[in-house]
């Protein structure tokens, strides 16, 4: 079962990435998918919850909310870089989280790094340490909602 989720997951990568269907292409991506496979199979553990469809309609509610915070934060940085005063007001923070699987506070940490403004630095069981261009508060929870928003909500319907 893990070889068949494994083998999907990269072939629709492998589609993705060349971006054609032709038969060679087709015939070389299952071959190396299926390689791929065969090694990494020993390295997941796939967990019965992964099957359950609710947790798929979450992942793509999770996407449009990072698409909106991108968005957002493009807007933000390009406002800042193209401002003559450059308002800038950097520190490093420190956002509690209440993750628990290390997958969702990876996704979390690289969804924050990937928006502009923001760099994760550190990732502890229970906190990110994350550079921030413009501080806009020293509250934590309103550093909280600013920075990690609805992202942490839904990748905890995802993943736990």
């Amino acid at each position: 079962m893990v070889f068949f989720v494994i083998f999907i997951l990269t072939f629709f990568v492998w589609m993705i990435l060349t971006w054609n269907i032709e038969f060679l292409n087709l015939i070389v991506g299952i071959f190396i998918c299926s390689f791929v496979a065969l090694i990494f199979k020993d390295e997941f553990k796939v967990d019965k919850k992964i099957f359950e469809s609710k947790r798929y309609f979450y992942f793509i509610e999770y996407l449009f909310v990072f698409v909106f915070y991108m968005i957002k934060a493009n807007m933000l940085m390009a406002y800042r870089v193209l401002s003559p005063r450059l308002p800038i007001k950097p520190a490093i923070v420190k956002i509690p989280i209440e993750l628990k699987s290390p997958l969702a506070r990876t996704i979390l940490a690289n969804s924050i790094t990937l928006t502009p403004g923001t760099f994760t630095i550190k990732i502890t069981e229970n906190y990110l340490y994350i550079h921030w261009i413009y501080v806009y508060t020293y509250e934590k929870e309103k550093q909280k909602e600013i920075i990690v928003g609805l992202m942490e909500k839904i990748l905890k319907k995802v993943f736990e």
